[in-house]
């Protein structure tokens, strides 16, 4: 069930994400004493790696892990935790499930690789390839995924240019043609046919790459994202909006990058947007960033998706306005078949990817996968 944690709605969103999965009493009390402390990013990130160490040293892995997830989050390129809390991060998950039968890949892409994992399905037909978007790391998913072996597919999780290591370690920045890192995927593997689901920003990623790779026969937007700029505008008052749409417009990039670099100062939310942003992205400045953004969208490519849709939604999502939901619906007329789900709080799942009541949108994926 989605709680409210926190006054700040993404703080509370995050809290959710990160340590509602875990089912703890324990956990819950030791979320609830932190709550006061947490009044800004700096504030986040300390009390949460004080946390995580504290777990750890105690064999407390998974909440160690969650922890360590946590305090990366806000934390710039620059600091001189971010590496080291993501690489704790994940030695913490997979020492607290040594019994995951996993398969580490590394996939070449470029002149580096993409960070891949296999969970391999006895006597499978299908393979489901998974990735996220603007910021999930592939373990956060790798529990919540398992159960979908027994329905007879191979599944492969796999972290793009942007994302989890291929960005952390390797330096792969953000790009919208995200049939190029798929394409590679299905090639080291040798996949002439499989299911593809994006997570958050994915659910973009995922409608572009079927728009132009073909070996992917069945699309999953867990949740469904139009278009980046949705992420950057929604939670704007309408007077900050209209007035970057209208610098936007103008093309007024000093303009703008002051408006922008003001909005973060007042808005924990934008800082998080804009800062992350630039660092998926490589670009330097909240001008390159936002145009380097609005390239990630469905607009025009619509028509050029002919498989299965399944389309996800939650009509309280922070990051994507429910009223998009239509508009793809009605832009998909190629597709051999569109479904839809819409959660609202009397079902649960309201919020950006079911936060809280994840399993509700599982249940739907199966359901899916299946027909």
């Amino acid at each position: 069930m989605f709680k409210t944690y926190h006054k700040n709605e993404q703080f509370n969103l995050q809290i959710n994400r990160m340590f509602a999965k875990l089912k703890d009493p324990q956990v819950e009390a030791e979320v609830a004493a932190a709550l006061p402390r947490l009044v800004d990013t700096t504030s986040w990130y300390e009390v949460w790696k004080e946390l995580g160490e504290a777990s750890e040293a105690t064999g407390r892995l998974e909440m160690a892990s969650s922890c360590y997830q946590a305090a990366e989050f806000y934390l710039p390129e620059s600091h001189p935790d971010k590496r080291d809390l993501y690489e704790k991060y994940q030695q913490t998950f997979y020492e607290a499930h040594p019994e995951l039968p996993i398969e580490h890949v590394k996939v070449p892409y470029g002149t580096s690789y993409m960070p891949a994992i296999r969970l391999k399905s006895d006597n499978s037909t299908n393979t489901l390839l998974i990735h996220g978007g603007y910021d999930s790391f592939i373990e956060e998913f790798i529990l919540r995924v398992l159960p979908l072996k027994v329905l007879g597919y191979d599944i492969i999780m796999f972290e793009g240019p942007g994302q989890g290591g291929a960005l952390i370690r390797n330096g792969m920045k953000l790009i919208h043609e995200w049939e190029q890192p798929t394409s590679a995927v299905l090639d080291y593997f040798q996949l002439k046919r499989a299911a593809l689901l994006g997570i958050s920003w994915g659910g973009y990623l995922c409608m572009r790459a079927a728009a132009f790779e073909k070996r992917i026969n069945r699309v999953v937007c867990f949740d469904i994202f139009y278009c980046g700029m949705d992420a950057l505008l929604l939670g704007l008052d309408e007077e900050d909006k209209s007035t970057l749409e209208q610098l936007l417009e103008q093309d007024a990039e000093d303009s703008i990058n002051h408006y922008v670099y003001a909005l973060m100062k007042e808005s924990i939310d934008v800082e998080w947007k804009i800062t992350k942003g630039m660092y998926n992205t490589g670009t330097k400045s909240p001008y390159d960033m936002i145009r380097a953004i609005e390239l990630h969208t469905m607009k025009g490519i619509e028509h050029l998706i002919d498989q299965d849709v399944l389309l996800l939604a939650g009509d309280e999502d922070q990051y994507v306005p429910i009223e998009r939901l239509a508009l793809i619906e009605s832009s998909l007329i190629q597709a051999k078949s569109v479904t839809s789900k819409v959660f609202t709080r009397e079902t649960g799942g309201e919020q950006h990817c079911q936060a809280g009541r994840m399993e509700l949108a599982f249940a739907e994926i199966v359901k899916f996968l299946q027909k």
